[in-house]
């Protein structure tokens, strides 16, 4: 996996893109000498254009020694003419003697006379200096001068092609670079939903994949910020709900004890089951105290087997109790098979505290509400019966207490069910079997 990321990396990759240009480019340059040369092969070396050429610079000659009155003897102004040229050379002579030759600039012909040397490979003109005429051999490097700018344009040839193959192979590259840019200013806006493109296996993969990384690490976390919310919304809804359902039963004994007060039995009754809401709600408030310190999802208590009847047999009475001092007429079905359920006997309670509010709000005073055990395949529990009063259209107005108790089942593994049955609304509370 090293090896391949080496081979992969940018720096490789770069690498390689630029020996490839360079070959490409040295094999252009190479074609491009060619093909030049053998252009200047073909028309610089012919007769037409070395002739066309010589009598191009031999008329400039003429010109310029009448213009300077320049002489035959006269060197220095014959010399500055082929300075200004650069590509021509030429020797005067006369009677057969050089008076000039612009190989040996500075030879002193009138203080040395000598034979005059001719050069076979030139051509001689006469020409008519100032001080009489002298034949003037003129030889052009025309082939150099165009030589030189074929040198120049193979090697702006060749460094384009260059600069070409490194830009076409970059252009990816930088592609992908823009792109994570424009991506990673989406990510700044506070989008995070939409994924970083990974393309590639070099080291712009790598942050990419970071990137991503990051960006999937705060998506979850920002979505576990929400979760958190609602949950700690919904328990707070819930606890609040809980909390309302000891209290309408605490009012309910307040009355009663106002009404029954002499009866010393009734009032010692009334004033144990007061103690008794009043302990639920103080265990409430340490749920929701707990449940704010440790941001958890749930203040779901501890489950352990225990007998339908032990769980949930006081919680029964007191709803009985409650109901019947409200006016209700209670009718229990309850034989008890004796088998053990897993159970949070505390849930339980709140559970049915929620159903008992409910069955005080919804149900009708002038039929019976019916508590009868039911047993399933892998569940044992309690079903409650009640028909619907005049205000029983809406059976939960929010829908907090069912759904608070529904949670409250599935903590201990079991399940509440509920519905209607014609007139009837049934609520099944299922305890699973250890």
């Amino acid at each position: 996996m090293r090896l391949w990321s080496r081979r992969s990396s940018i720096r490789a990759r770069l690498g390689r893109l630029l020996v490839l240009a360079a070959v490409v480019a040295g094999l252009c340059f190479v074609g491009l000498d060619l093909v030049g040369r053998n252009l200047m092969d073909r028309y610089l070396t012919s007769e037409d254009f070395v002739h066309q050429k010589d009598q191009q610079y031999l008329d400039d000659l003429r010109d310029y020694i009448r213009a300077e009155s320049v002489t035959a003897w006269d060197a220095d102004k014959l010399t500055e003419w082929v300075y200004q040229q650069a590509v021509v050379s030429i020797q005067v002579v006369r009677d057969g003697m050089v008076t000039y030759d612009s190989f040996y600039p500075e030879a002193d012909y009138v203080a040395y006379p000598a034979a005059g040397q001719h050069y076979e490979w030139g051509d001689y003109h006469t020409i008519m200096f100032a001080d009489g005429p002298a034949v003037v051999w003129l030889y052009g490097y025309y082939y150099y001068q165009y030589d030189v700018r074929l040198l120049v344009l193979s090697l702006a040839g060749a460094f384009l092609v260059f600069l070409g193959i490194v830009m076409a192979g970059l252009q990816g590259t930088i592609t992908y670079i823009r792109q994570l840019s424009r991506e990673i200013g989406v990510l700044e806006g506070g989008t995070l939903d939409v994924p970083i493109t990974i393309r590639g296996r070099d080291e712009l993969t790598d942050l990419a994949q970071g990137l991503d990384a990051m960006r999937d690490s705060f998506l979850r976390q920002t979505m576990r910020e929400r979760q958190l919310v609602q949950a700690n919304q919904r328990m707070i809804t819930e606890m609040s709900h809980d909390l309302r359902t000891p209290l309408t039963a605490i009012l309910l004994y307040v009355e009663l004890l106002r009404r029954n007060g002499e009866d010393t039995g009734k009032r010692e009754e009334y004033l144990d089951r007061l103690e008794g809401k009043v302990e639920q709600m103080r265990t409430l408030a340490d749920h929701l105290f707990r449940y704010a310190l440790s941001s958890g999802e749930g203040a779901a208590g501890t489950t352990e087997p225990v007998t339908l009847e032990s769980g949930l047999g006081d919680a029964l009475s007191e709803l009985a109790a409650c109901l019947t001092d409200r006016g209700f007429r209670v009718e229990a079905h309850l034989p008890w098979s004796g088998r053990q359920v897993v159970m949070d006997c505390e849930g339980a309670a709140r559970v049915l505290d929620n159903l008992t509010s409910n069955l005080m709000k919804y149900a009708d005073p002038c039929r019976p509400i019916v508590l009868e055990e039911l047993e399933e395949r892998d569940y044992n529990g309690v079903r409650i019966t009640n028909a619907l009063g005049v205000s029983g259209g809406a059976v939960e107005s929010s829908g907090v207490g069912l759904a608070s108790a529904s949670r409250l089942m599935e903590q201990m593994g079991g399940r509440l069910e509920w519905g209607r049955t014609g007139e009837d609304f049934q609520v099944t509370l299922l305890f699973r079997y250890v």
